[in-house]
């Protein structure tokens, strides 16, 4: 029996990548999500669910790497969609997992790095961490008075 699965990643609702379509942007989930070469890990809980994990892999260079410190930094949100594919055409079935991580950390060699996401539940509070606002997130921001979150 062949099987395929295909990842689909956003990145803090706004970056949207896949990893099976190469040089390609795909159409899913009425979303475009364009190609970039990763690896998913897959997520792992431990008996009481309070320690759910993953990485994501990409080829080790300036860009990567800076993107990662910055996610880690940021804490960024990361979505995890896999989905079933049909082997011959690849094109999508069903979901089969749904995932939100928050960027934890990061490790690197020579040839890969890798950014390691867990469970953005704050198991005390259980509250997700509150994201600080950036101009990437928002745009420009005024440098004087007073922001308010309605």
């Amino acid at each position: 029996m062949t099987i395929a699965i295909g990842t689909f990643i956003e990145v803090n609702e706004f970056w949207r990548f896949q990893n099976f379509f190469v040089g390609e942007t795909r159409r899913w989930d009425g979303k475009n999500w364009v190609f970039s070469g990763f690896g998913y890990s897959g997520s792992t809980t431990d008996l009481q669910g309070g320690n759910v994990d993953a990485q994501l892999v990409w080829p080790v260079n300036d860009l990567t790497l800076g993107l990662c410190r910055e996610a880690v930094d940021e804490r960024w949100i990361v979505e995890v969609k896999t989905v079933w594919l049909n082997p011959d055409s690849l094109v999508e079935k069903t979901e089969f997992m749904n995932d939100v991580f928050m960027a934890v950390g990061f490790d690197h060699d020579t040839e890969r790095i890798s950014l390691r996401l867990s469970s953005p539940m704050d198991a005390i509070s259980v509250d997700v961490p509150r994201r600080r606002l950036t101009e990437k997130l928002v745009g420009a921001m005024p440098s004087t008075g007073e922001i308010l979150l309605l």
